[in-house]
């Protein structure tokens, strides 16, 4: 006769085990730390940040160092806050930029490191930054021309197609 106790006990042990895998995939993909960083927190203020979100990674060199935290707006610039792992120390003339990995890449914060021989402590501000690219404006300036009213590089208003105009007269000589 089949001893149906072994089976249930094989039937929940598999049970257990794959639930146990589903709650490590979901926490892990939903980016949850079940033990927290020893991290330091540092600020960043941008006049465009475009689609950087909270929890966005930062990098310095591609490596992860890092997340935001917090982005929230102060005197009408996006004040970012970014933890920071302990065992990377900033020098004061870093630079904080926001990049996208690709073109339609997420958005994330990059840091590039100064040569200053001070570093940044917990709680202070990234002085120097550089906002998101805006690709829509970037592609409306090269298709309409520059801000200040000039038309796209290599484009003239003033002379014909290269279809259209004619080959100069030649030079008399006296």
């Amino acid at each position: 006769m089949f001893d149906h106790k072994k089976a249930e006990i094989a039937a929940g042990a598999f049970l257990l085990i794959g639930l146990a895998a589903l709650a490590y995939l979901s926490l892990s993909i939903g980016g949850l730390k079940l033990r927290p960083r020893d991290s330091y927190h540092l600020r960043a203020r941008f006049s465009n940040i475009g689609d950087l979100k909270p929890r966005a990674p930062v990098k310095v060199a591609g490596v992860t160092i890092g997340s935001v935290e917090t982005i929230r707006l102060v005197d009408y610039d996006a004040e970012v806050e970014l933890a920071v792992d302990r065992t990377v120390q900033l020098p004061t003339d870093t630079i904080a930029s926001i990049a996208t990995a690709g073109l339609l890449g997420e958005a994330h914060v990059s840091l590039s490191p100064g040569g200053d021989d001070r570093n940044l402590a917990a709680g202070e501000r990234i002085t120097r930054t550089e906002p998101a690219l805006n690709v829509a404006d970037l592609l409306g300036r090269y298709a309409f021309g520059n801000a200040n009213g000039s038309p796209p590089t290599g484009a003239s208003e003033s002379s014909p197609p290269a279809s259209e105009r004619r080959p100069a007269p030649p030079k008399e000589r006296p």
